[in-house]
């Protein structure tokens, strides 16, 4: 029963971020600019529309495991927040994560929550595309502690990725393996 109530608390805090950010929407009525292309074809004034195949907010199921410093289960979401945008290619992506540590004493759990910033490159590994990164955030449970975090992952199949996230907090440096499900 905790499980599903940290489920639907990462849940619902990951929602919340979302809603946050697509309602920062511009309003530039939804255009790409070809400023550039129009003025290589001598016109101006060159628009398309947005596409509407390509969501706003990409939702991704996570599970794994937490590998150091001791071993621990872990499932969580994430959203791809398209429009939060930094410097050129760094993209904002919320992650919230609960880590099932197994003990003597029974299951005890934390929530992993943060803010993180993805460059993409799409010719990585095989030729398939890696990303990179890192945010900020909290781990809470018992005590909220400040977490910093850094990614490495790569695109494996149109629908699943291979994450690591290294998470460094006042505690413990926590090294984490996970397979990310697209929606």
């Amino acid at each position: 029963m905790h499980f599903v109530k940290s489920l639907v608390l990462t849940s619902a805090l990951a929602c919340g971020f979302a809603a946050t950010a697509s309602a920062n929407e511009p309003a530039d009525g939804g255009t790409i600019r070809l400023g550039a292309l129009a003025a290589a074809v001598g016109s101006t004034n060159v628009s398309t529309p947005k596409s509407k195949a390509a969501a706003q907010t990409a939702l991704c199921i996570r599970g794994g495991a937490m590998v150091t410093p001791r071993g621990a289960a872990l499932a969580g979401v994430d959203f791809s927040l398209p429009s939060v945008t930094v410097g050129t290619g760094w993209q904002g992506r919320v992650d919230a994560d609960v880590i099932f540590k197994a003990n003597f004493g029974g299951i005890n759990t934390a929530i992993a929550a943060t803010f993180d910033l993805i460059q993409t490159q799409p010719n990585g590994v095989g030729g398939r595309p890696i990303y990179y990164g890192g945010g900020i955030g909290a781990i809470l449970g018992g005590n909220t502690v400040f977490d910093g975090k850094l990614l490495l992952g790569a695109n494996l199949t149109r629908k699943f990725d291979f994450e690591i996230n290294v998470h460094f907090n006042e505690h413990d440096t926590l090294l984490t393996l996970m397979g990310r499900f697209h929606i």
